[in-house]
């Protein structure tokens, strides 16, 4: 008789582990595979595999965390715990205003970033984010009150799930076969101002011999932070070398050209009524000096009229989402059951910027800002409008529905439709209208007067929509046996459709917007799969298992992706284990079919500051006028990831775990940015370079200045490796006192390899900025009657604070990037103490307890990197109530 409550046990047994110590980040299961191992225990299906058994360690690295722990740790948010997350190595993305994505959070695997990292529902693909181009998940959208357990497979996978599955697996399971009714709440408080949180969650379900129903609601929220909040983000301007110039970038935080300045027959120059803007207008400071990020300007040594945008801006947005959960089972027979799911959620998203910063294409001869008797242009703030707010909202959809059932003691079978519908709305209101200030000039219509800058004021629009219906079905059965037991096989197939769009208001498309841009892009793909996976226990001690999944695109063709993995068990304690799997990802329809956009994008001129005479060690960045291309002769990635470790628990209770990586990217997707070109020109290959990619370009005057916007693409042919360790240890010790539970957890990157350029060298980048060695999260657990005390220690290790291109012997193939000096190592403690009583639970505890600051680097300035997230917001004190019926 098929009983689902069974099933519900075994997947509670599953995370035993974690929620009986209810403390810091667990791992590996071994203490529940004692459990498991009871006869009347469910199989269920791990991560990483369609077939369903008892252990819970298996040939890939699963790590296993209960919502229980990361509520321990005061992680507010599933982005939030995941980001935490140790092979969480470095690239990911949290709300961050003036992007966007300013409501997106993600998560990036050993960093090889978000698309590369799949993330489930249930065992199920999640839709992407429309405003991440359709292709990686938006973390924000996922109630953290449904979340029952998140499981981490530290593999490839894409024979068994297609693509995306390169870097691992992220599969969030939400609860399912609740009873009674808990009310959760929670404050936060940072020392720092700003990023409030508020957290309120209702969960409820009841239960009868034939089924259940389950019901959640979760209320989030987190305030914004503003960079004059902040001393090292709010805007300032100091002569620091005693030159008795304050040269712009080089001198100044939060302070940008675009103010009121000039570029006329000599170059750039502050306007004739710059100190009067200073003295009147809040936000405008003065004339400054170029210093060194403006070379290549073809500007020479001059001046700028520069504004403090930092004294109005945010620089973390605030969110605020609600969501609600159902989830129900019913047994429709004895060997037929019914399962739905529904999951609505709403984020509303708030950023807000200084007033536009666009050109002025024409500064009238007659104006008190134009020194000349002919029209110039200029780099103007456009402060009669009013600061640009950024309002988003998230609507997100997920719905499925199904049966499973059995035929006979060893069939067990699934079918289920699946559809996401995501509408992500943006807002941005006070940019400046072009046709404004075009009638407004026409007419002699003061810019100033209020109706001149009503004419200038414009409102934008941009609807993002991504739909997925997905159609799901397998079966798993037992055929043929070997002398460990039957060979269990899996047979399955699933259809994908996807209907993605980016739309944008019209006078955005047409360029008639200061301050925005971009273009409308939609496209349709659908994917037939077909998969095979096969369990095959050789001897008591060996067992094999292989995979091949078969993905036909409608756009680009076809991909068939093979796995082979094998467990050996020399002793009880002592789990042997190895994989070696072929993963795709195929490119995103955004990168496929997405209309060319505007882009202010970084990079560091070497070419200007070598023609200028400054060395590579002082040349800074700034940023180019850059369009993007899309490219619709893209074919997909492709990738080996090998994986050899084991697991050994011979020792009473203790559990140590030590696996060793190898992910090797091919055909890797990636942007020839504007850094690519530079350094091609650099290494006098440039024009090759262009020749060998047709429609990128980067063109420069006589004077060295880029005269046209640097027009780039995605294409085929970057280089992407990865290497590493990842080691896990868990100790319980049970005394008189209380008991204690100490585990660490490290992802160690041996190599972080990349390209020099597109399709250039590679070099290891492990160490270099943003992209630490290794990450570990050291955990300490105590428990005694009626109070419980967990104490978490996050450690990012130190990385290279600056870097340049070296070019050696001038040869193409031997150029490296140099590193320089080092950021410390970066230690944050958290803890979190609950006390149980017959009238609730009550919790207290601070993140960031010691208050660890940000990094700064050598010329005293704040390293913007989520790795070191935690210090910008400072510490945050927690505090929480739940009670149950």
């Amino acid at each position: 008789m098929f009983n689902n409550s069974k099933l519900a046990k075994s997947v509670k047994l599953a995370c035993a582990f974690g929620a009986l110590s209810a403390a810091t980040f667990g791992s590996s299961s071994v203490f529940a595979q004692e459990e498991a191992a009871d006869d009347n225990v469910e199989k269920i299906a791990i991560t990483g595999s369609r077939i369903k058994r008892t252990d819970m360690e298996t040939a890939s690295p699963v790590q296993i965390i209960s919502t229980e722990q990361f509520v321990e740790q005061g992680r507010v948010s599933v982005a939030d715990a995941l980001q935490n997350v140790t092979a969480n190595s470095f690239g990911s993305f949290i709300p961050s205003s003036g992007s966007s994505a300013q409501s997106q959070a993600t998560v990036s695997l050993l960093g090889a970033g978000a698309d590369r990292t799949l993330v489930l529902i249930d065992g199920r693909r999640m839709a992407g984010s429309p405003s991440l181009g359709g292709s990686s998940v938006n973390l924000s959208s996922i109630p953290m009150a449904a979340v029952e357990r998140i499981e981490i497979l530290k593999d490839g996978a894409s024979a068994i799930y297609g693509s995306d599955a390169i870097a691992g697996v992220i599969n969030v399971i939400l609860k399912k076969n609740y009873e009674g009714v808990t009310f959760d709440v929670q404050v936060g408080r940072p020392s720092n101002e700003g990023a409030d949180t508020r957290q309120f969650s209702i969960a409820t379900g009841v239960s009868n011999d034939k089924g259940n129903i389950t019901f959640v609601y979760d209320h989030q929220e987190q305030g914004a932070i503003f960079d004059s909040d902040r001393e090292y983000t709010a805007a300032s301007w100091e002569d620091l070398n005693g030159d008795g110039l304050i040269s712009i970038y080089d001198e100044t935080v939060g302070v940008s050209y675009y103010g009121a300045t000039l570029y006329g027959p000599n170059g750039l120059e502050a306007s004739p009524d710059c100190d009067n803007l200073a003295a009147n207008v809040p936000g405008f400071v003065g004339v400054l000096d170029q210093g060194t990020q403006l070379v290549g300007s073809g500007i020479g040594n001059g001046s700028v009229c520069g504004y403090a945008f930092a004294n109005v801006s945010a620089n973390m947005a605030s969110t605020n989402r609600d969501s609600i959960m159902s989830s129900v089972n019913y047994s429709l027979t004895d060997n037929i059951e019914f399962f739905g799911r529904a999951m609505l959620s709403r984020n509303d998203s708030f950023g807000r910027y200084a007033p536009p910063a666009a050109p002025w294409n024409g500064v009238p001869a007659n104006s008190t800002n134009n020194p000349y008797d002919e029209p110039v242009q200029g780099y103007w703030r456009w402060y009669q409008i009013g600061n640009r707010d950024g309002l988003v909202t998230d609507y997100q959809q997920d719905y499925m529905a199904g049966f499973s059932g059995f035929f006979g003691d060893s069939v067990e079978w699934e079918i289920a439709y699946h559809k996401a519908k995501l509408d992500y709305r943006q807002v941005g209101r006070y940019y400046l209208s072009y046709a404004g200030l075009a009638y407004n000039q026409a007419n002699d219509i003061d810019l100033g007067s209020e109706t001149g800058v009503n004419n200038m004021r414009s409102t934008i629009y941009q609807e993002d929509q991504n739909e997925m219906d997905h159609i799901f079905g397998g079966v798993q059965f037992s055929l043929g046996e070997l002398p460990g037991g039957e060979i269990i096989h899996y047979v399955g197939g699933e259809y994908f459709d996807q209907n993605f769009a980016s739309k944008y208001d019209a006078q955005s498309e047409a360029g008639l917007i200061g301050g925005s841009a971009g273009n409308t892009a939609e496209g349709q793909r659908d994917t037939t799969a077909f998969f095979y996976e096969i369990s095959a226990p050789v001897t008591d001690e060996i067992l094999v298992s292989a995979a091949y999944r078969h993905d036909d695109y409608s756009d680009f063709g076809t991909k068939g992706t093979p796995s082979v993995k094998v467990e050996y068990r020399p002793m009880e304690d002592l789990l042997i284990r190895g994989s070696y799997s072929k993963g795709f990802r195929a490119p995103s329809l955004s990168e496929l079919l997405a209309a060319t956009s505007f882009s202010a994008t970084s990079a560091t001129d070497y070419v200007a500051c070598r023609d200028a005479g400054i060395p590579v060690t002082d040349c800074r960045s700034r940023q180019f006028d850059n369009l993007i291309e899309s490219n619709p002769n893209l074919g997909p990635e492709e990738s080996t990831y090998i994986n050899v470790g084991f697991v050994y628990s011979g020792v009473e209770n203790l559990s140590v775990s030590l696996d060793y990586f190898n992910l090797d990217v091919e055909n890797v997707i990636s942007s020839i940015t504007p850094q690519t070109l530079i350094n091609a020109e650099y290494g006098g290959f440039l024009d090759d370079f262009m020749a060998a990619y047709p429609g990128v370009s980067l063109v420069r005057g006589e004077d060295g200045s880029v005269l046209e916007d640097i027009v780039t693409r995605s294409e085929n042919g970057a280089i992407m490796k990865r290497t590493g360790l990842d080691f896990e240890i868990e100790y319980r010790l049970e005394t008189e006192f209380g008991d204690f539970r100490l585990t660490n957890n490290t992802t160690y990157m041996l190599t972080s390899e990349g390209d020099v350029y597109f399709g250039g060298p590679s070099q290891d980048y492990a160490g270099f900025a943003g992209q630490p060695e290794y990450r570990s999260q050291f955990g300490v657990n105590y428990s005694v009657a009626d109070l419980t005390v967990a104490w978490t220690t996050d450690v990012i290790s130190d990385t290279a604070e600056d870097d340049y291109l070296d070019v050696a012997d001038g040869n193409p193939q031997n150029f490296r990037y140099v590193s320089e000096n080092h950021n410390p190592t970066y230690v944050v403690h958290n803890i979190n103490v609950k006390y149980f009583t017959d009238y609730g639970t009550f919790s207290l505890g601070a993140r960031n307890l010691f208050d660890k600051g940000v990094v700064y680097d050598d010329a005293g300035l704040w390293v913007d990197d989520t790795l070191y997230q935690q210090g910008h917001i400072g510490r945050n004190v927690q505090a929480g109530y739940r009670i149950s019926f």
